[in-house]
């Protein structure tokens, strides 16, 4: 280096320009890998939550209606510990995945309000309350779904 200076300089210089342009140019886009790897996991554990919600709505007998509704709040809670588990790893997609995260946060703790106000009140139309909170909470998940659809 100290006999040849100016290409040690010339050297350092395409070093640190080559990195800048690789680092503000390269946007990798996981979104293939994660609705290959880590999607379909959460398509089947949303299925299973759904699935206890329908349920609930479709039968006729109360006892029923209330253990589909208690199924539900636990496949809800199975959802977000499966999401917590798996990340993405760019910013675009943790932001992303963090909505869908937050969504089942918000949804398990109106499963709780729900479930306590049954506690008190047995007359408490369940399934009335949840489509109201879920109509408020659904834009969060649809903002998840944009993303991994790449919209």
């Amino acid at each position: 280096m100290r006999s040849n200076k100016i290409a040690a300089v010339l050297s350092l210089i395409v070093l640190v320009a080559t990195t800048v342009l690789a680092v503000n140019t390269s946007q990798y886009d996981e979104r293939p890998r994660y609705r290959q790897v880590v999607l379909p996991e959460i398509k089947e554990s949303e299925a299973r939550f759904f699935g206890a919600l329908q349920d609930a709505e479709l039968t006729d007998n109360e006892d029923w209606r209330n253990f589909y509704f208690v199924t539900a709040h636990l496949k809800a809670r199975d959802t977000l510990a499966l999401l917590r588990r798996r990340w993405p790893h760019t910013p675009e997609g943790v932001r992303a995945h963090n909505d869908l995260v937050q969504y089942y946060e918000l949804v398990t703790e109106d499963f709780a309000i729900i479930r306590t106000q049954m506690g008190f009140n047995e007359k408490v139309d369940f399934i009335a309350a949840w489509k109201e909170m879920h109509a408020e909470r659904w834009p969060i998940h649809e903002h998840w779904t944009a993303w991994v659809d790449g919209h």
